[in-house]
């Protein structure tokens, strides 16, 4: 059996988002206010306090800053986070990914791990 590793319960949603990617070497990003964003729509697959699981059409990398605006119930949440993990969705083994990735066959689907720069302390699941 898999020893779960990670800090806060994941919770399944499927909740539209809308991102700001910013794309340079991260080591030289002080200030992101400054820079001018890529936007990309999306939806989140899994929250959790710490961050969320999103699919989108657009690729982006690793390590790079990222904003967040998404609706949890009737609140508008916004957050910064830093990417993680991405790839393919159709590569990415999860249940849900999988369920996602036969929904969207034959597109260009990527999945974003996102973990957020602080802890998002009012997510309960009955907001999802």
């Amino acid at each position: 059996m898999k020893k779960e590793r990670r800090k806060y319960a994941r919770f399944k949603c499927s909740i539209k988002c809308n991102m700001n990617y910013y794309e340079g070497d991260p080591d030289l990003m002080d200030d992101i206010t400054q820079m001018r964003p890529l936007r990309i729509r999306g939806f989140v697959l899994d929250i959790s306090k710490g961050g969320l699981l999103v699919t989108s059409n657009v690729s982006v990398a690793v390590s790079m800053p990222i904003h967040l605006a998404f609706m949890t119930g009737k609140i508008k949440n916004e957050r910064f986070g830093k990417i993680i993990r991405t790839g393919l969705l159709k590569d990415n083994p999860s249940e849900i990914a999988q369920r996602i990735a036969a929904r969207f066959k034959g597109l260009e689907s990527y999945y974003i791990a996102i973990e957020f720069d602080d802890i998002m302390s009012n997510l309960s699941e009955r907001d999802l």
